[in-house]
């Protein structure tokens, strides 16, 4: 069964980081002037969600009025009120409304760097929840379940000391949301742990980075090591780069990929990078083809490197733009067209991109410029596949 929803617990008050509180929730304190939510999202949207529950209660006005049916990326955001504070476990009582099949929650004040391409092929079966264990000694101030022990995918409550702890984040089986009544209730204490001794919880082990903003230290940490909420990001121009350059291409006829580009994006998708094309198109505004056609060779190409070999491409950023175009909206914006970095630069916004640990390669000097603008490191394309080069730069 597929995964389509998300629901993310950002309802707390967050007692534990007292007077920081008083005026903001814990999901909205801000990292370097962005708030926390804002960066966890550009980590999450990458897994094109169709919905995001947001699910709110304390200081409830601040997510709706910031967040509340917002379009991100692929992802259709939708906050939930869920009225006086129920904790974590009560929090799912309104979401029932929401959600037809099984999905993936995670809490609003953590991040656990964990692939949810996995999670969302997971299948449960007749289990009720997946939970994903981190590593407690990566984990000191985790205020979730700890001590937990896994035989054969199954999750226990040993009676001895364990490395392993619940990392926050768990796929949901709908059915239990029928157990959840609408009053206060622990997630973890009061649906979580009953579950494990009723033999009704999975899970697998991730030693991935783990962080919980609930106390002053890793607040602070988190602060002074923005970067550990960064992306990184392999940009790639199209044409002469991902496909030959036949001049401007009408139809996806005659697209033709270059040597291995499917099996360099698949090796940069296993790095854990980001892959956004960033192309200049003025054929769009010379009205040589549509933006719509442009837009159709575009999902063609993704369905294909899918279709191959599982790779995929997170983004795509074209200049459609011409000075002269006889389509007014098309003379606008030079400011995206390289050797301009309007492109890049909405990138590393929206994605929240670490430059100094990001590449683009292109193939004219055009390229280069708007990637020195940009501050990231550039690199022509060789006449050798894209799959020696990428992973050349990164070794």
């Amino acid at each position: 069964m597929k995964i389509d929803d998300l629901a993310i617990l950002v309802g707390g008050r967050g007692t534990r980081l007292g007077k920081i509180t008083n005026n903001v929730p814990k999901p909205l304190i801000k990292i370097n002037d962005k708030p926390f939510l804002d960066l966890l999202l550009s980590k999450l949207i990458k897994y094109n969600f169709k919905k995001i529950y947001l699910l709110c209660s304390y200081k409830k006005k601040l997510f709706f009025q910031k967040y509340n049916n917002l379009k991100i990326h692929n992802s259709k955001i939708i906050c939930i009120n869920e009225g006086k504070q129920k904790g974590t476990g009560g929090a799912l009582f309104k979401l029932k409304k929401y959600v037809k099949k099984n999905f993936i929650m995670i809490n609003g004040d953590t991040f656990f760097d964990v692939d949810l391409n996995i999670l969302k092929k997971k299948n449960l079966k007749s289990k009720s929840i997946f939970v994903a264990l981190s590593n407690a000694k990566k984990s000191k101030n985790n205020y979730l379940m700890k001590n937990l022990g896994l035989k054969k995918n199954l999750v226990f409550l040993p009676q001895e000391k364990t490395n392993m702890m619940n990392g926050g984040i768990y796929i949901i089986n709908k059915k239990i949301l029928k157990k959840i009544k609408n009053k206060y209730l622990s997630f973890e204490t009061d649906v979580l742990n009953k579950q494990i001794i009723n033999q009704n919880v999975i899970g697998e082990y991730f030693d991935a980075d783990f962080i919980d903003i609930g106390s002053r230290f890793k607040l602070n940490y988190l602060k002074k090591n923005s970067k550990f909420l960064k992306n990184k990001c392999f940009f790639l121009d199209r044409d002469g780069v991902i496909n030959k350059d036949v001049g401007y291409l009408k139809s996806y006829k005659k697209f033709i990929f270059l040597k291995d580009v499917s099996r360099a994006i698949k090796f940069l998708n296993n790095k854990g990078f980001l892959v956004i094309i960033i192309t200049n198109q003025a054929a769009v505004g010379k009205q040589i083809i549509s933006e719509y056609n442009l837009k159709y060779i575009h999902n063609k190409m993704k369905v294909s490197l899918y279709k191959k070999n599982n790779s995929y491409i997170d983004d795509i950023y074209y200049a459609p733009y011409y000075k002269h175009s006889k389509i007014l909206k098309y003379r606008k914006n030079s400011y995206d067209r390289k050797p301009f970095p309007g492109m890049f630069k909405k990138a590393i916004k929206k994605w929240n991109i670490d430059v100094k640990s990001s590449f683009f390669i292109g193939d004219k000097l055009s390229d280069k410029i708007a990637a020195n603008k940009a501050n990231l490191k550039f690199y022509f394309k060789k006449d050798i596949s894209l799959y020696l080069q990428v992973k050349n730069i990164i070794t």
